[in-house]
C-alpha cells in the first residue's frame, strides 16, 4: 500500500467521525486522523514540489524562517477570525470558492482553488481549539452524513485498484477531503437569516463583477485565457465568454445558481423592479458563454422553484411541451450530422463510460481511472483525452461501481429530502435545494458536481436550515 494509498484511507475514516459522530472524545479522534491522513497523502503525492520547496529553504534559511514565521502568523490569525467572526468566514467561503489559481502539484500543472484552501486551514485551526476546549459547535448532517462520509471513504478505498492512482489521489486531496470537511463545517452553521443574507450579497457581487468581464469579452473580442476556446472562437459564428473562468460552462454554471436563487428571493419574497432587473444583467451575462450545460442546469432550477409555486398539472404539461420542443430541435439539428458533432462529443464520452462499466462491473475503474480505463479498452485510445464522461452518474458507476453509484444516489436523495420535506423554513430550504439542483442538472453535461464547493456548501446549508431552527440574530462558530 503506497503513502497516497494509506493517506487516503486513513483521512477518510478520520473524516467520517466529523461527519457522523456525535461523541466528543470520537470527533477529536476522527479530526486528529484526519489530520494524519492528510500530511501523508500530501507528503506523498506533492513529493517532488516539497522536494524544491526543501532545496530552496536550505539554500535561503532565513528567508525561508520568515516565511514560514508569517505563514503561521496569518493562519493564526485567520483561525481567530474564523471562531470571533462567523459571518465574514461565511462570506470569505462564498467569495473564495470560484477562486480557481494556476498551480504545479503533483507533477502537473492545474487550477487550483487554493484562496478556498487558505480559509479552510484556517477554519480548522479554529475547529481544533474548540475541540480541545469543548465549544465545538457539532454539525448535524443527519442521512447525508452518512451517505457523504461511505461515499469519501470508497472512493478512498478504490485506490487500491484505480486504474489511474495518481489522478485518483489528486481527486482525494484536492476535492474530496477538504470540501468533505467543508460540508462538516458548513452543517455545523447555525445560520441566521442575516448570514444568509450577506452570504447571497457576496454571491451576487461576484456574479456582478464575472458579468462586467464578460460584457468586455465580448465587446472587446479578447479572453484572458483558454487557447482552445480563443481558438474555437476564430471559426464559430458565436463568440463564447469565460469572464475570470477557465471554462465558459464552469462561468455559466456559477451564474445561473446565482440566478436561480435570486428567482427563489423573488417568488418567496418579494419581486422588485430592480431584483427582476438584475436577474435579466445577469441572465445576459450567463447567456454570452454559449453553455448548453450552464442554460439547462438554470432552466432545471427554474422547474424547481415553479413545482412549489405552480399547480403540478401546469408544470408537468410545460415539462412535456418542453421535452417535445427539445427532442423535435434535436431531430432538426441533428439532420446529416453525427452522434459526436451533435452532442460536442460527449456521445462518444458516455459510449466510453458503458465500455468501462461493462469491463469493471463490481468494483469499478477506481477513482480518477476513467480516462485509463477508458484508453485500456478502446480501439482508439487517441481519441480518449477527458478524465471523466461528462456525465457525473456514468462516472461514478464507470470508476466507483454499484456501491460507489449507490452511496452518491444516496448522498442526492438525502439533500433532496432534507431541502423539500414539509417543515420550518420550506421556503427557505427549498430555495437553496433549488441551487442544488442546477448545479445537478449541470452535472448531467458536465461532470464536476463533486469538484465544485457549491454542491457541498448548498448541501450543509440545507442541512443546517433543516436540522436547526433559523434565527435572526443569534450567531454561532463556523
Amino acid at each position: 500500500m503506497s503513502g497516497t494509498e494509506a493517506g487516503s484511507i486513513i483521512a477518510a475514516a478520520g473524516l467520517a467521525g466529523q461527519l457522523c459522530a456525535n461523541d466528543r472524545r470520537l470527533r477529536i479522534a476522527g479530526m486528529a486522523i484526519y489530520a494524519a491522513g492528510i500530511a501523508l497523502l500530501a507528503a506523498d503525492l506533492l513529493s517532488s514540489p516539497l522536494h524544491t520547496v526543501r532545496h530552496d529553504v536550505a539554500g535561503h534559511p532565513a528567508l525561508a524562517g520568515a516565511g514560514g514565521a508569517l505563514g503561521l502568523a496569518a493562519l493564526a490569525v485567520g483561525a481567530v477570525v474564523a471562531r470571533r467572526y462567523p459571518t465574514l468566514t461565511l462570506m470569505a467561503i462564498i467569495a473564495a470558492a470560484p477562486a480557481r489559481i494556476p498551480f504545479h502539484a503533483g507533477g502537473q500543472q492545474a487550477n487550483l482553488l487554493v484562496p478556498l484552501y487558505a480559509v479552510l486551514a484556517a477554519v480548522a485551526v479554529g475547529h481544533i481549539y474548540d475541540l480541545v476546549t469543548g465549544r465545538e459547535a457539532v454539525p448535524r448532517l443527519g442521512p447525508v452524513g452518512w451517505a457523504a462520509a461511505t461515499l469519501i471513504l470508497w472512493s478512498a478505498v478504490s485506490l487500491l485498484w484505480t486504474a489511474d492512482g495518481h489522478q485518483g489521489a489528486v481527486e482525494m486531496l484536492f476535492f474530496y477531503l477538504p470540501f468533505g470537511y467543508l460540508l462538516s463545517r458548513m452543517a455545523a452553521v447555525r445560520p441566521t437569516r442575516r448570514q444568509l443574507r450577506l452570504m447571497l450579497y457576496t454571491q451576487v457581487a461576484l456574479a456582478l463583477v464575472f458579468g462586467a468581464v464578460a460584457f468586455w469579452q465580448f465587446h472587446s473580442h479578447h479572453l484572458l485565457w483558454n487557447r482552445a476556446v480563443i481558438v474555437g472562437n476564430e471559426y464559430a459564428s458565436f463568440y463564447r465568454v469565460n469572464s475570470l473562468f477557465f471554462d465558459p460552462s464552469v462561468y455559466g454554471r456559477f451564474m445561473a445558481v446565482t440566478i436561480v436563487l435570486l428567482a427563489a428571493v423573488a417568488i418567496y419574497q418579494r419581486a422588485t423592479a430592480w431584483l427582476l432587473v438584475l436577474m435579466a444583467v445577469l441572465f445576459a451575462a450567463q447567456y454570452l458563454s454559449y453553455s448548453q450545460s450552464a442554460t439547462f442546469a438554470l432552466a432545471s432550477g427554474a422547474a424547481v422553484l415553479a413545482v412549489s409555486v405552480w399547480p403540478r398539472r401546469l408544470v408537468l404539461a410545460l415539462g412535456v411541451g418542453v421535452l417535445v420542443i427539445g427532442v423535435a430541435g434535436i431531430v432538426v439539428s441533428a439532420h446529416g450530422k453525427s452522434a459526436r458533432d451533435v452532442t460536442s462529443g460527449r456521445s462518444v464520452l458516455l459510449a466510453d463510460g458503458w465500455r468501462v462499466i461493462r469491463h469493471h462491473p463490481l468494483a469499478g475503474a477506481g477513482l480518477g481511472g476513467f480516462a485509463t480505463a477508458a484508453k485500456a479498452g478502446s480501439a482508439h485510445p487517441k481519441r480518449t483525452k477527458q478524465s471523466a464522461s461528462h456525465t457525473t452518474p456514468v462516472t461514478e458507476a464507470a470508476e466507483l461501481g454499484p456501491g460507489g453509484l449507490s452511496a452518491y444516489i444516496a448522498l442526492i436523495a438525502a439533500a433532496a429530502w432534507l431541502a423539500f420535506r414539509r417543515g420550518a423554513d420550506r421556503h427557505l430550504r427549498w430555495g437553496l435545494g433549488a441551487g442544488l439542483a442546477t448545479v445537478f442538472a449541470s452535472s448531467l453535461f458536465y461532470n464536476a458536481y463533486f469538484e465544485d464547493p457549491a454542491s457541498w456548501i448548498l448541501t450543509g446549508l440545507i442541512a443546517a436550515v433543516a436540522l436547526f431552527p433559523v434565527t435572526r440574530t443569534s450567531e454561532a462558530p463556523a
